[in-house]
């Protein structure tokens, strides 16, 4: 059962909990972070496509912890979606435990400063991990900032970082969920796979 507590004390902590703290498949609360600019070199930009590594961006955990893509990786596939509205965020948090299923993470970056995105997630009720990425720093790595914009899009990431699927310029209208298991090749409940040949 998730503690509605360990959320309301990450976000008086400052910036959200450590993502191993986090790890627990269907009792993770909402994760707040921010891009750390300066203090730990980002990967250079490139164009990101399908079968690349996913540039292993760094974002400040609790207590200020600098943290990176990876450690979100440890817990398994992360499904990073850029530039949700509010309607998004929702939809997002309504899909969380069927992504969670699937073992798959899900992760909002969204244009807002920490403080702003702490509010958003308490005032949401969100419960999976959002990043503030006010300078557009992680959007500008998977290459979806328009000018000082960052532009919707998702990018679903293997455990090992390779990335499987995405769309910039948009967010889906089909599950998330259904999305990831296609992009991931990971089964969804009840399906049945044709295994004659």
């Amino acid at each position: 059962m998730w503690l509605p507590w360990v959320s309301l004390v990450s976000m008086l902590m400052g910036s959200g909990i450590d993502a191993r703290a986090a790890s627990q498949p269907f009792e993770r609360p909402a994760h707040l972070g921010s891009a750390v600019a300066g203090r730990i070199p980002e990967p250079p930009v490139s164009i990101v496509r399908v079968g690349d590594p996913a540039p292993n961006f760094a974002f400040e955990g609790y207590g200020g912890r600098a943290m990176r893509l990876h450690h979100l990786l440890d817990q398994g596939p992360v499904l990073l979606v850029f530039g949700p509205r509010e309607a998004d965020l929702k939809r997002l948090q309504q899909q969380r435990d069927a992504l969670l299923d699937l073992g798959v993470v899900p992760v909002a970056v969204v244009d807002a400063r920490p403080n702003a995105t702490r509010a958003l997630v308490k005032r949401l009720g969100l419960q999976y991990t959002v990043l503030a990425d006010s300078r557009g720093v992680i959007a500008n790595q998977f290459n979806v900032v328009d000018g000082e914009q960052i532009l919707p899009g998702w990018f679903a990431l293997d455990a090992r970082g390779r990335v499987c699927g995405l769309v910039r310029g948009a967010l889906p209208t089909v599950e998330y969920a259904r999305l990831c298991s296609r992009a991931l090749a990971i089964p969804m409940a009840g399906a049945t796979f044709n295994t004659s040949h």
